[in-house]
């Protein structure tokens, strides 16, 4: 089989098919209408099946039709994809970036450097979907999302930036007034934020997956998101557990102290996941800020 005339073929099938026209395509397409009639017969003879039932008032799909334009389809997307792939490969980014992430990392790690892009490259503007959720990138037209732990078998293309590990820390002037503890187990006379829904593999619900027991009424501030833990943890309400990528910057700085950290640390991946797979200029940028930026950290 000629592939080259084969794969011309499934396009002006696809075409004659979503018309139910040969003249239409004909017209469109700038030749005689014999011609497309004569590829038409061309592909029937290759597959050796009928696709169209003919008549005089109307070109409908057979049942062998119907399954071909769903798989011809399908393959003239991904050609059309890798073409574009391929020959925006050197360009210039330039375009809508849309990215989805954790707000709290956005605002550590994300917004840096998307403030660096949009200045080197003017041609380029960014989109952030600030969300808690697990966006889907093939469903919300996002070129890319970042995502924290294993994930499950799909298609997407993963590049891994960072390790996420759990930190126990709490401020300077709360260590002062209620003292430091000496052990994991006497955290549980201490003050604690936590999350307001106990889910398993996150915070402190780690440590009681492994036997140890904290009271819960020694749980002073709780919330399920991050940034509003990590600024109670901050202004000294108590001792959180919370990812090393949202307190490290803190401890650095001196606003928060590192008691400990998790017995048994499980190393999370931190990735940017994207469905194409080779990167366009706008995103490949930012996957390159990106990773550069941890390999500093």
């Amino acid at each position: 089989m000629d592939f080259a005339r084969y794969a011309t073929h499934l396009e002006i099938f696809v075409e004659v098919a979503r018309r139910g026209s040969f003249s239409a395509i004909a017209r469109k397409r700038g030749v005689a209408v014999s011609s497309i009639i004569r590829r038409m017969d061309a592909l029937e003879g290759d597959l050796a099946t009928q696709l169209f039932v003919r008549s005089t008032r109307a070109l409908t799909l057979t049942d062998a039709g119907e399954k071909l334009l769903i798989r011809a389809e399908d393959v003239i997307n991904r050609l059309i994809n890798a073409r574009t792939e391929i020959g925006t490969f050197d360009q210039t980014p330039s375009g809508v970036l849309r990215i989805s992430c954790l707000p709290t990392y956005s605002r550590l790690y994300v917004m840096p450097i998307v403030a660096k892009l949009v200045e080197q490259w003017p041609d380029l503007s960014i989109e952030l979907d600030l969300t808690e959720r697990l966006t889907d990138p093939t469903t919300e037209r996002h070129d890319a999302v970042i995502r924290i732990g294993a994930q499950p078998d799909s298609e997407l293309v993963a590049t891994r930036i960072g390790v996420q590990r759990w930190i126990i820390c709490a401020a300077p002037a709360y260590l002062d007034r209620h003292g430091y503890p000496d052990t994991l187990a006497a955290i549980s006379s201490h003050r604690r934020i936590d999350k307001a829904r106990e889910v398993p593999g996150l915070s402190w619900a780690r440590l009681r997956e492994s036997g140890l027991v904290f009271d819960d009424k020694a749980r002073v501030f709780r919330c399920d998101k991050l940034e509003p833990q990590r600024q109670a943890a901050i202004a000294g309400f108590g001792i959180a557990m919370l990812p090393n990528w949202v307190v490290e910057p803190d401890i650095s700085e001196g606003g928060l102290v590192q008691l400990f950290l998790e017995p048994e640390p499980e190393d999370a991946p931190i990735q940017i996941l994207r469905l194409q797979s080779e990167a366009p200029p706008k995103l490949r940028v930012f996957i390159d800020a990106m990773r550069k930026s941890e390999s500093n950290s």
